[in-house]
C-alpha cells in the first residue's frame, strides 16, 4: 500500500503544482482586472476623453460626407463610415426632425418609460440626451443637426482584460514550470551522478531527495552502488583470505605429508626391525593420516561456509532458551565425560532468536572442537550465556595447554590457533589458516551477529553476541 502511495506522490505533486499556479494565475486576474478597469473608468470612459474622441470622430465623418458627396438623401451611405467601429452611435436632425441613425444605435437595446413611444422616438431622445451636438454641413450645403458619441474606452478595456489574461498565463507558467525546472534539475543531477558511477568510481553517493518516484529511483540506484561495491571489496576479501588460506594449508599439510612419507618409507624398506617400533611408525602414520584428514575436512566446510555466505540462508524462528541449553548443556556434559572441568552460568534468555540449525550447529561445534582440543584438562573452563539488553552474549574461556602451546610456538598444522597471527620471534613468523575460527565467523555475522576472540598468555577467550528477534 505504501508503495501505491509513493507511486502516486509525483502525480500528486504535478497536481497540487498545478491548482497553486491556477490560483495564482486566478489572483493575478483580478487584481490586474480591479485596478485596470479602475483605471479605465477614470480615463478612457471619463467625460472629457469621451468628448474629445467625439470631436475627433466628428472631423473624420465631415470630411468622410464631403468626399464622398453625401446629400439628404443619400444619408444610408453613412453606414459604411459608422460600421467602421462597433462604439459609434450617430443621430441626424434636419429642423428637429431624425433623418438618419445608426446602425450601432438602432441595434442598441432600450427601455421606453412610454409605450407608445416609437423605437426611433426612444433613440433620438437618448441620443440627444448624449449633450454633444455638432453641426454637420451635407454636400447639397443642407445644415443638420449631428448627436455624435464614440465609446472608444470599450476598445481600451477590452485591451486591459486580454493583458490581464496574459499576464495570469504567464503566472501560471511561471509557477508550473518553476515546479517542474525543480525535477528537471533533480533528473539532470541523477544523470551527472550516474555518469560518474559509470565511470567507476562507486565511491560518489547518490543524491536521494524526497519521497516520489524519482526519491525511490535514486535511493535503488545508491542501494545498488553500495551493493556492488560490497560486493567489490567481498571479492577483494576473498582473494586475499583464500590467497592466504593457501599458502597457510601448503605449510601445514607439508609438515604430516612430510612425516608421513617418512614413515611409510621406513616400514617400506624394513628398515625397522623391532614390531615395537613399527607398531609406533604405523600408529604415527595413523595420526598423521587423520590429521591430514581433519584438515581437509576443516577446508571442506570453510568453502561451503563461505559458499553459503552469498546465498541468503533460510532462517526458523526458536526459542532462545531451548536452543542454547539444547547445544551448551550436551557440551558441557560431554567435556566433563572427557575428564574435563567445567563451570556453567546459563541464565534466562527470555526471548526468541532467528537462526539457521545447521550452520549454528556447524558453529558451535567447531568452539566445542577447539576446547576439546586445546583446553588445558587440568584448568576449569567456563562457559556462560545471558541477556544482554537485545543481545544473547555467549561467553567461553579456557586455558591452552602446554603441548598445544609448543605445537603452535614450533609451527606444527594445527587449524584453529590464535588470532596473532605471527610469533613473538619475526625469524619463526608462522601465518595461521584459523579456518574453524572463521568459519564461526561468518556464520555468526549470517546471523546479524558479532564474534570477538582474544588470547594471552596461556588463555583463550570467545565472546559471541547474537540477536534477539523483534
Amino acid at each position: 500500500m505504501n508503495n501505491k502511495n509513493h507511486s502516486q506522490s509525483l502525480k500528486v505533486q504535478l497536481f497540487v503544482g498545478i491548482v497553486i499556479s491556477m490560483t495564482a494565475a486566478v489572483i493575478v486576474f483580478f487584481i490586474f482586472y480591479f485596478f485596470g478597469n479602475v483605471l479605465v473608468d477614470r480615463t478612457f470612459y471619463s467625460e472629457e476623453f469621451t468628448d474629445k474622441m467625439a470631436s475627433r470622430q466628428f472631423k473624420r465623418l465631415q470630411s468622410y460626407v464631403l468626399q464622398e458627396n453625401i446629400t439628404t438623401n443619400k444619408l444610408n451611405q453613412l453606414n459604411a463610415w459608422c460600421n467602421r467601429g462597433e462604439g459609434i452611435y450617430l443621430a441626424i436632425y434636419n429642423d428637429d426632425i431624425l433623418i438618419y441613425m445608426s446602425p450601432t444605435a438602432i441595434n442598441q437595446e432600450f427601455s421606453a418609460d412610454d409605450p407608445e413611444q416609437s423605437k426611433s422616438e426612444h433613440l433620438a431622445s437618448d441620443m440627444q440626451n448624449l449633450e454633444r451636438e455638432f453641426t454637420l454641413v451635407l454636400s447639397d450645403g443642407i445644415t443638420a443637426q449631428a448627436f455624435l458619441y464614440y465609446y472608444a474606452g470599450d476598445a481600451y478595456y477590452y485591451l486591459m482584460i486580454g493583458m490581464a489574461g496574459l499576464l495570469a498565463f504567464a503566472v501560471f507558467s511561471l509557477c508550473f514550470i518553476t515546479l517542474v525546472n525543480r525535477k528537471l534539475r533533480y533528473i539532470q543531477k541523477l544523470k551527472n551522478e550516474l555518469d560518474i558511477l559509470a565511470g567507476g568510481n562507486l565511491e560518489y553517493p547518490v543524491t536521494v531527495k524526497g519521497q516520489d518516484e524519482l526519491g525511490m529511483l535514486a535511493s535503488g540506484i545508491d542501494e545498488m552502488r553500495q551493493s556492488i561495491l560490497n560486493h567489490q571489496l567481498s571479492e577483494a576479501e576473498i582473494r586475499s583470505a583464500n590467497s592466504q588460506l593457501v599458502t597457510a594449508m601448503s605449510h601445514d599439510l607439508r609438515t604430516p605429508l612430510t612425516s608421513l612419507l617418512a614413515f611409510l618409507e621406513l616400514l617400506d624398506m624394513d628398515k625397522v626391525s623391532d614390531e615395537e617400533q613399527k607398531r609406533h611408525l604405523i600408529r604415527q602414520s595413523h595420526a598423521k593420516a587423520l590429521d591430514i584428514k581433519s584438515m581437509a575436512d576443516k577446508l571442506f566446510e570453510y568453502f561451503l561456509v563461505y559458499t553459503t555466505e552469498w546465498e541468503e540462508p533460510v532462517m526458523e524462528l526458536h526459542n532462545a532458551d531451548e536452543l542454547m541449553s539444547q547445544f551448551w548443556q550436551e557440551y558441557a556434559f560431554a567435556l566433563e565425560h572427557q575428564n574435563f572441568s567445567v563451570n556453567t552460568d546459563f541464565q534466562e534468555l527470555d526471548g526468541s532468536v532467528l537462526v539457521n540449525i545447521e550452520l549454528i550447529r556447524r558453529a558451535f561445534d567447531n568452539l566445542y572442537a577447539n576446547l576439546v582440543k586445546y583446553a588445558d584438562i587440568a584448568k576449569t573452563i567456563y562457559i556462560s550465556y545471558r541477556r544482554e539488553n537485545d543481545l544473547i552474549h555467549l561467553h567461553i574461556f579456557n586455558n591452552i595447554s602446554e603441548k598445544n602451546e609448543k605445537n603452535k610456538n614450533s609451527g606444527s598444522e594445527s587449524l584453529d590457533v590464535s588470532l596473532n597471527n605471527v610469533s613473538s620471534d619475526p625469524l619463526n613468523r608462522k601465518e595461521s589458516t584459523n579456518i574453524g575460527l572463521n568459519t564461526c565467523n561468518r556464520i555468526i555475522k549470517m546471523h546479524k551477529g558479532t564474534m570477538k576472540t582474544s588470547q594471552e598468555t596461556h588463555t583463550f577467550c570467545t565472546d559471541i553476541y547474537l540477536p534477539f528477534a523483534k
